[in-house]
Formats: C-alpha cells, sequence, structure tokens
C-alpha cells in the first residue's frame, strides 16, 4: 500500500513539473516572436511621419497587420516585386497611409493630433509558424512659433534693476522647454538684476519641443527706462532743474511786487486827475508844479 501511494505521489509530480516545463517553454516562444520594445516616432502636426519595419527582402513576408486604439491597415506583399496591396481598416486613415514596396516601412500622411498613441505591426513570414510584433510611439507636435518675452515685478532700489523675464509660446504646448542665453539657465522664467552701467546685454529666451525650436530675445536697453541714466547723470540733472527753480522762485515775486506798484501809481494818477479845481495853499504854480513832481 505505501508503495502505492509513493508511486502515486513521483507520478502526480513528474505531471506538475511537466506543465510547469510546458508553460515555460510557450512563454519563451512568446517572447521570441513579439518584440517588445517600443520605438518613438515623432511627427508634426500636418505633415508626415513613417514607422521604420527595415523588412529585409530575403524575408517572405505573408502579411502585415497594422492596428493601434483602432484598426489601422492590412498589407500583403505584391507579386513579383509588384507595390503591396493595402487595405484601410478604418476611415479615419483613409488616404492617409501608403507601404513601401522595399522594405514595407508604413507611412502616415497629414497627421493630426489625435494620431497619437501607440502603434503596433503584426508581422507574418513563410519561414515562422509565429507572429513577430514591432510597436511604435508616436507623438504629434506642432510646430512652435516665436516665442513672447515679458517683464513683471520691477523694483528699482539704488540705481540696480530687478526684473522677472517670463517666456512663453502662443498655444499652450505638450513637451516644451525653454532657456536662455547668455546665461544658460533652463525655465522659462528668469530672474535679472541690472545697473545703469550695465546695458549692453541681450537676454534670448529658446523654446523647444521634440520636433522644433525658436527664440525671442530682448536687449537691456529695453529693460529699467526709468534708470538708464548713470547716476553723474542725474545728479547734474537735478542740479539743472533746482537752478531753474530758484530762479523762478526769485523772479517771479519781483514781477509781481512790480505789478502792483505800477497800478498803485496809476490809481493815484487817476484820483488826482478826477479833482483839478480843488484850491490848494501855493496859488496856481503849487498846482501845475505838484504833477510834475509826482512824475
Amino acid at each position: 500500500m505505501l508503495c502505492c501511494v509513493q508511486k502515486f505521489t513521483v507520478k502526480k509530480m513528474a505531471h506538475h513539473h511537466l506543465w510547469i516545463l510546458l508553460f515555460c517553454l510557450q512563454t519563451c516562444l512568446e517572447a521570441s516572436g513579439s518584440n517588445t520594445d517600443i520605438f518613438t516616432v515623432n511627427g508634426i502636426l500636418g505633415e508626415s511621419a513613417t514607422f521604420p519595419l527595415n523588412i529585409q527582402p530575403s524575408q517572405k513576408v505573408t502579411s502585415i497587420s497594422w492596428h493601434s486604439k483602432t484598426s489601422v491597415a492590412f498589407v500583403i506583399p505584391g507579386n513579383l516585386g509588384a507595390e503591396p496591396t493595402v487595405t484601410i481598416t478604418h476611415q479615419n486613415y483613409h488616404e492617409r497611409i501608403s507601404v513601401s514596396g522595399q522594405n514595407y516601412n508604413l507611412e502616415l500622411r497629414n497627421l493630426r493630433i489625435e494620431d497619437s498613441g501607440i502603434y503596433n505591426a503584426d508581422i507574418n513570414v513563410e519561414t515562422s509558424k509565429t507572429t513577430t510584433t514591432r510597436s511604435y510611439n508616436l507623438q504629434v507636435y506642432r510646430r512652435l512659433g516665436k516665442p513672447k518675452i515679458t517683464q513683471s515685478f520691477m523694483t528699482s532700489v539704488n540705481s540696480t534693476c530687478n526684473v522677472t523675464l517670463t517666456c512663453s509660446v502662443d498655444k499652450e504646448e505638450k513637451n516644451v522647454t525653454y532657456s536662455w542665453s547668455p546665461r544658460g539657465e533652463e525655465g522659462n522664467v528668469l530672474q535679472i538684476f541690472r545697473t545703469p552701467d550695465n546695458q549692453e546685454e541681450t537676454y534670448t529666451c529658446t523654446a523647444w519641443n521634440p520636433v522644433s525650436n525658436n527664440s525671442d530675445s530682448i536687449s537691456a536697453q529695453q529693460l529699467c527706462a526709468d534708470i538708464t541714466m548713470s547716476p553723474h547723470t542725474r545728479r547734474t540733472g537735478l542740479m539743472s532743474g533746482l537752478a531753474v527753480l530758484s530762479l523762478l522762485i526769485i523772479i517771479l515775486p519781483s514781477v509781481v511786487l512790480f505789478l502792483l506798484c505800477k497800478r498803485r501809481e496809476g490809481s493815484f494818477l487817476k484820483k488826482f486827475s478826477k479833482n483839478p479845481g480843488a484850491p490848494h495853499q501855493g496859488g496856481a504854480s503849487e498846482h501845475n508844479l505838484l504833477p510834475n513832481a509826482i512824475l
């Protein structure tokens, strides 16, 4: 009885190990038939992108099936070197796909933002019973326009100008990076501290994405316009302004006093001329001499 139990246990263990061996073998075969590497393909909105299969002529391809979020296309090689037959399997790709007859590379034209995603090509060849899968990550980007530099948080203390520069593109884009020259700093914000005696530097912001780049520049002379003069020039201008103000303070009261005196003199003469026949001590000669004396 014990012997029978031992034989049953050994047989059961052998059967269990056999299943494990078969499972491992199947996994290895699947791994060898599928390429798990994902190749990145960058495309520009409205332009074309190519998925490189690079299949050699010695490989007798029987069919290639492309699929992404939906089915894409089905490719069958042509006879005797003829162009392959491409069947578009989804309307989103109608009249936008072509396949090279030499290496079966697939080209997708008139790219859209929604084309971004994972694409798989299932390749079947005559010499193998397994299907080889190649995967691609398509990313569609807009070609960047010229960025814009804006300045904010400007302060001026002790003839030193502190400015925050911000660089941005018109539309919010993915994977955009910024760099500043000649500072060599990364990011879209730059803090600068300038003095009036050093205004010759130019700051350039460059916006990058995986398919394009563009730049904008601003000179230090455009910044801190209120402190572009040197301290000596500012001091000279201040002294000149004070001198002009002092002259005005001195001259203006003198002019006002002179005008008041003239006005009083005119009033006195008018009052005197209204009473020419009034009696005066001293006779007519004194009457005649008084106006002359006043004049």
